[in-house]
């Protein structure tokens, strides 16, 4: 199950030749595209089809190495997702193959195409310029909640529960060896959330890491969202919080954390609740908002944990973790 880009390479040659008919298709060397649930290359493929010689640039995700494919590193799930939504207004990478067969690679893996486009927060623009954008993304965001989730239930399967996002988080945040100083206000922030937990929320196709860093930009509008490792059937409010999370300076010990130049969350959930098709709680808004700041805090204070212990070494985690109290914080003050 190797990683070796060379290694990869080699066996890419083998897949795509079975999979093109073309016993002389021929593939460049993988480069290595950022992430953290499991691992994505691009390459370029030749290979001659019925009617010529074809070219094509593609991704391919595979599951990391050694590890179950199950939750976020299931990536025959995350290609059945993306799938599932061509044919609507999301836009997302056209899948080209999907296999759980270990012949290949040793571990399942997707191939979608190569979609050209910039990071918002990557790029050096103004506020008016940001802002079609802002516009593209919250109405890309109303789209996929407009999903209809029944009829792809065989892709994204059944809804989950709020109260049982909650319960995963109390398995991370219930543990003895992370930093008190970093959880200290954490415990507070659970219990207002779980006393006035949404009784009956809107369900719908959610993201679940739907922000600014996993949506492709060209010509001042979203041509890809990417990375649906956390995908599910559950609260769509869960997305708009998360959004609205990462568009908050309020939240962040570092204001380097999220794009510059954003408009109000005010003015986001305007857009939103304009382009929606179904009605949209403000008070829920704040609510999922709140619960963004308590999830990520457990996140983070968890993998920076992972990361002082040596389990999982990733120094990212130093600097995020400098937000952890603040955020839970944050929560307390929306649900005030």
């Amino acid at each position: 199950m190797s990683s070796n880009p060379a290694e990869i390479r080699q066996q890419l040659v083998a897949m795509v030749r079975d999979r093109t008919g073309d016993p002389d298709a021929l593939v460049s060397e993988p480069v290595a595209l950022p992430g953290h649930a499991g691992l994505s290359y691009s390459f370029e493929l030749d290979w001659r089809s019925s009617a010529g010689p074809v070219h094509e640039k593609l991704v391919i995700r595979l599951a990391p190495a050694g590890v179950r494919a199950a939750g976020p590193a299931d990536v025959a799930r995350q290609g059945r997702i993306m799938a599932s939504l061509a044919d609507t207004a999301v836009p997302v990478p056209p899948i080209r193959w999907i296999d759980e067969d270990p012949r290949w690679f040793g571990r399942p893996f997707f191939v979608g195409g190569f979609v050209a486009g910039e990071k918002l927060g990557e790029l050096n623009i103004t506020a008016e310029q940001a802002r079609p954008m802002v516009q593209s993304t919250v109405e890309t965001l109303a789209a996929l909640h407009a999903v209809d989730w029944q009829s792809r239930r065989d892709a994204w399967g059944e809804p989950a529960a709020l109260a049982g996002e909650m319960q995963r988080l109390d398995h991370l945040l219930d543990r003895d060896t992370l930093d008190p100083a970093t959880v200290a206000r954490a415990p507070l922030a659970r219990e207002a959330l779980r006393s006035s937990l949404p009784a009956a929320p809107r369900i719908g196709c959610v993201h679940g890491d739907f922000q600014w860093s996993n949506l492709l930009m060209r010509d001042a509008r979203v041509v890809a969202v990417i990375d649906w490792e956390l995908a599910q059937v559950g609260a769509t409010l869960l997305d708009l919080g998360w959004l609205c999370l990462f568009s908050d300076p309020d939240s962040w010990h570092s204001p380097m954390l999220i794009p510059a130049r954003l408009p109000s969350l005010d003015e986001i959930v305007a857009i939103y609740t304009q382009s929606a098709r179904f009605p949209v709680s403000i008070g829920e808004v704040r609510w999922f908002q709140a619960f963004s700041a308590y999830r990520f805090g457990v996140i983070t204070a968890f993998n920076l944990m992972l990361h002082r212990r040596g389990k999982r070494h990733d120094p990212m985690w130093e600097e995020i973790g400098k937000s952890a109290p603040r955020l839970f914080e944050r929560a307390l003050e929306l649900l005030s």
